[in-house]
């Protein structure tokens, strides 16, 4: 990637297959419109001058990264900062010298939606670093985050894919998967952030059968031959309460929206970030039904999937 060009990575949602994608479960997922854009240019300096936007805000967080900042890596980053040292330090780990192309490199960044509804500002960083410093971008997330790397597949696809995670080199398989029912349904954003770390924590302290993790392969294959809504909404209901028994949670929808006239379910980690609504019901009656129970960011599919 050469001096004054941008480039943009889309977000990801997780329609079925939280969790147990972790342990090589194949998971449907899609790209969102809303992402991260990032703008590299000379910096007029030997430094690396990073600044760092969101929407809505009118100030960016500006970093400066001098001499060899990353050498060592922070043993606990806490922060953006050292989230970002982190980061270069495993890129220069898996490709020594790889570091060299950000000295003297101005790199602004900006999300296009709000980091808490968490649609992928790490995954769009770690995609965009990867590539820009030419590392594998699974290597450098186990490095760093951790996860299972759906999102990095999600930075930049064209369309809904399958994921299954395989080391370095994951499956991933962009699908033609479109049908008409995706106009009734919408996510909703359940006003608190899910910590994503925390969530991946709980399932790998839990024994997952092969039975399970079979099972958790094929509901996302089924879900995609369903005819119609109301099948697609019991196969998603089917995924949700096998994570629910195998985590000894309680469903979204049992817990919270028992009288939607449809299904709900959770996406990635539970208990924040978004929900989605499959419902045959108007969009507009099922946008009144959330916002009256304080849940003031709808988002038709159409709107938020690319």
């Amino acid at each position: 990637m050469s001096d004054n060009v941008s480039t943009h990575y889309h977000g990801k949602l997780l329609l079925l297959g939280e969790y147990f994608v972790l342990d090589g479960a194949t998971a449907l997922a899609v790209p969102t419109r809303r992402g991260q854009q990032f703008t590299v240019g000379p910096a007029g300096t030997d430094a690396l001058v990073w600044h760092m936007t969101y929407a809505g805000d009118t100030a960016p967080q500006t970093f400066t990264f001098t001499g060899n900042d990353w050498a060592d890596a922070p043993q606990e980053p806490t922060d953006v900062r050292s989230r970002l040292q982190q980061l270069f330090h495993a890129a220069e780990q898996l490709r020594p010298e790889a570091t060299d192309a950000l000295r003297g490199k101005e790199i602004t960044s900006r999300l296009d939606f709000p980091p808490e509804w968490g649609l992928g500002s790490s995954s769009t960083l770690v995609t965009f670093l990867a590539d820009f410093l030419e590392v594998n971008r699974y290597a450098l997330l186990e490095a760093t985050f951790g996860g299972s790397g759906y999102d990095l597949a999600c930075a930049d696809a064209e369309g809904p894919l399958l994921y299954r995670r395989d080391g370095h080199a994951p499956y991933v398989n962009e699908i033609d998967w479109y049908p008409d029912w995706l106009q009734t349904t919408c996510f909703v954003y359940r006003n608190r952030k899910q910590n994503s770390r925390e969530a991946i924590e709980r399932y790998q302290s839990s024994d997952i059968d092969e039975e399970t993790l079979w099972e958790a392969s094929q509901l996302p294959r089924l879900f995609l031959q369903a005819p119609h809504l109301r099948a697609a909404a019991r196969i998603a209901t089917e995924f949700e309460r096998l994570v629910a028994d195998h985590l000894g949670l309680t469903p979204v929808q049992e817990e919270h929206f028992g009288d939607f006239d449809g299904a709900v379910k959770s996406l990635g980690a539970w208990g924040g970030d978004f929900v989605w609504a499959i419902s045959e019901q108007p969009l507009e009656k099922s946008r009144t039904y959330f916002n009256d129970r304080g849940y003031a960011t709808v988002i038709p599919y159409n709107e938020l999937v690319l």
